[in-house]
């Protein structure tokens, strides 16, 4: 089994900047805008369930980690470092482009990339047969194009809050 850190990594990182989040958005002004919620009402409730689901991960992968830590092989290029490289550098480019683009292209974008990008360096894609493969192309598509579209009505809609089209 390979040792790889990059998943406890990654899950102590959400943790702490969850943490942090949530410690942050608790200095917000508590003012009311639109009925009973104040503005840190959202950024608090995002940070307490990222935290709260990131929390068993971190458990979770860094058990696993120690598992396969007692079969005494090492990994010199750990697939978790990299997916997470590849998630840092793909947010990077969604930044880069969110403006540009505007939410629900660069999103979808954002959103296609991460999976198939995940897909490929988790090793996923070298286990599909050339149909699988293109039926997640095309789920992949599918799905980020749909994510996008549903969370900017939630925001433009539901919430009110103008985002670039």
């Amino acid at each position: 089994m390979q040792r790889d850190i990059g998943k406890p990594l990654f899950d102590l990182l959400l943790v702490v900047a969850s943490a942090a989040a949530f410690a942050v958005s608790m200095t917000l002004p508590n003012i009311e805008i639109v009925g009973d919620l104040s503005p840190a009402f959202f950024p608090m409730l995002i940070s307490a369930l990222v935290f709260l689901f990131a929390v068993p991960c971190l458990i979770k992968d860094f058990r696993e980690w120690q598992a396969a830590g007692t079969d005494g092989e090492r990994t010199g290029a750990p697939r978790g470092v990299a997916q997470w490289l590849l998630i840092v550098a793909l947010a990077l480019v969604y930044i880069l482009i969110f403006e540009r683009l505007g939410y629900i292209v660069s999103t979808a974008i954002f959103v296609f990339a991460c999976v198939v990008g995940l897909l490929l360096t988790g090793g996923t894609w070298r286990e599909l047969t050339n149909a699988r493969r293109a039926k997640s192309l095309a789920g992949a598509a599918v799905f980020a194009a749909v994510l996008a579209v549903v969370i900017f009505y939630v925001f433009t809609e539901l919430f009110e809050i103008p985002l670039p089209g």
